[in-house]
């Protein structure tokens, strides 16, 4: 497997993650559970101030939801651009690449503690497909 495929599994990867989330974010309030209901009606009408505005907790989760939507549509890109380099320029660019990783990693642990395994597994997959490429440019 060639390191282009691989960080091109592993853009693939966080897309597929992004997919997942955004589908999640849009359809988040469609649910039949009363309790639910309830805890999202709190968060709408619950405000506190952040910084001389005042926002409601739902307002805080969506543009968390959001941010994390174009932050992993963004890694993705990062990925797929790195893939298109030489592997000489791979190696100029291995410093990033480590980082791409350790980021990766944290969103797989923190989905696995906070959320659910298939965002984990995604970010997990990506992760070491990046890493699988990082320690080839390494060894080249």
């Amino acid at each position: 497997m060639t390191n282009k495929l691989l960080l091109r599994i592993a853009a693939a990867c966080l897309w597929f993650f992004a997919f997942g989330h955004t589908i999640g974010h849009i359809t988040r309030k469609d649910t039949n559970d009363e309790n639910a209901r309830k805890v999202l009606q709190l968060m709408s009408e619950t405000k506190f101030d952040m910084f001389g505005q005042m926002r409601s907790y739902d307002e805080n989760y969506t543009g968390m939801s959001l941010n994390l939507i174009v932050t992993l549509i963004t890694l993705g890109i990062l990925l797929w651009n790195l893939s298109l380099l030489e592997i000489e320029n791979q190696k100029r660019m291995s410093v990033s690449i480590l980082i791409l990783i350790l980021c990766m990693v944290g969103f797989s642990v923190t989905s696995f503690v906070y959320f659910f395994p298939l965002p984990a597994v995604s970010c997990l997959l990506a992760a070491i497909a990046t890493g699988v490429a990082f320690f080839r440019i390494k060894t080249v």
